[in-house]
């Protein structure tokens, strides 16, 4: 493979990717609105649970398909590594286009701006993130069994909280893409959700054809495949979330957009530690340790914005700082 068909790889990747956010974002804004559910519950809940079900099949393939110590090592890293590039690296991702959708006249200025419910996730996750740990200090099998059950509980108790707190309705939601594509003028609601499974497919494929993509480009410059995989690889994972809240970042859709990456956070506070309880022997090293303080550090700093309902640049300079610390840590370990 030539440098030539990478980069029409990459292209085509980012194509895809883009076309499925829209297609999710505008499937998820129409049923939110025909069923009058408001913004904080779609991102925070909604959203998340269809942009995870990747890393929750990663998870399990990595568990049951490879197995051993491995098998484990990869469903360790898959669920670490998302709260940490969430964190870390979307926020500047993000911000570079709030500032994008502000030279281009579509925004007003750089600053995120929030609805209060946020704060129940944020707080949620930030007390519960380093439950993390737990499958590595617990070893007696009831004692694992019962706090699983208690992470289980806690995240339908989250739930019934976001719906109870669930933002303001949206108003001016467009149709189904695909309806127009179609020519159907009924079952729309039916229409919007095959398109967010269709969308969501069209991410996965987008997201792993870039990976593959920097993968070979490695081979091709001569750059150390795992210095470039442990830098940039793990993004992979969070494009679906990612791609979703730049489209409502740039609709001015701002709490969807952060409820999103929060929503999927809360996710890894609970459910995935809860499954790593039940099925993994998780290894505890000075590199998870120092991920889930860099997350910690980072949702006080976001849950002191969102108390004040805005999301500032200072947001994303501190998560590459974080990310970038990180990778030198990685580094100096090796």
């Amino acid at each position: 493979m030539g440098i030539v068909d990478v980069v029409v790889l990459i292209a085509i990747g980012v194509a895809l990717t883009f076309t499925g956010g829209l297609l999710f974002t505008n499937a998820l804004e129409y049923m939110g609105g025909r069923s009058r559910i408001g913004e904080s519950f779609i991102g925070a809940i909604i959203s998340p649970i269809f942009t995870s079900m990747p890393e929750l099949i990663i998870f399990a393939v990595a568990l049951y398909l490879y197995g051993g110590e491995s098998g484990q090592d990869i469903g360790i890293g898959t669920v670490m590594g998302e709260p940490f590039m969430i964190s870390t690296i979307v926020f500047p991702f993000l911000f570079l286009f709030v500032t994008i959708g502000r030279l281009m006249g579509i925004r007003d200025d750089t600053v995120l701006e929030v609805n209060k419910e946020l704060i129940i996730p944020y707080l949620l996750f930030t007390a519960l993130y380093p439950t993390i740990l737990l499958p590595a200090l617990i070893s007696n099998v009831t004692v694992k069994y019962t706090v699983a059950l208690l992470l289980i509980l806690t995240y339908l108790i989250y739930i019934k909280l976001m719906y109870s707190h669930q933002g303001l309705v949206i108003e001016d939601y467009e149709e189904p893409y695909l309806s127009f594509i179609i020519g159907l003028s009924r079952r729309k609601y039916a229409l919007a959700i095959t398109q967010a499974a269709l969308a969501l497919v069209i991410l996965i494929i987008g997201s792993r054809l870039m990976v593959y993509a920097i993968n070979e480009a490695s081979s091709l410059l001569s750059i150390d495949a795992l210095s470039l995989t442990i830098i940039i690889v793990p993004l992979a994972t969070v494009l679906p979330e990612s791609i979703t809240a730049v489209i409502w970042v740039l609709k001015n859709r701002d709490t969807m957009a952060v409820a999103a990456l929060v929503g999927e956070k809360v996710l890894y506070s609970t459910i995935y530690p809860a499954l790593g309880l039940l099925l993994t022997h998780w290894r505890l090293t000075l590199g998870a340790l120092v991920s889930v303080i860099v997350v910690e550090v980072i949702s006080m700093v976001v849950i002191y914005h969102i108390v004040r309902r805005r999301l500032t640049p200072d947001v994303a300079v501190l998560g590459l700082m974080g990310y970038v610390a990180y990778i030198i840590l990685v580094f100096h370990l090796a």
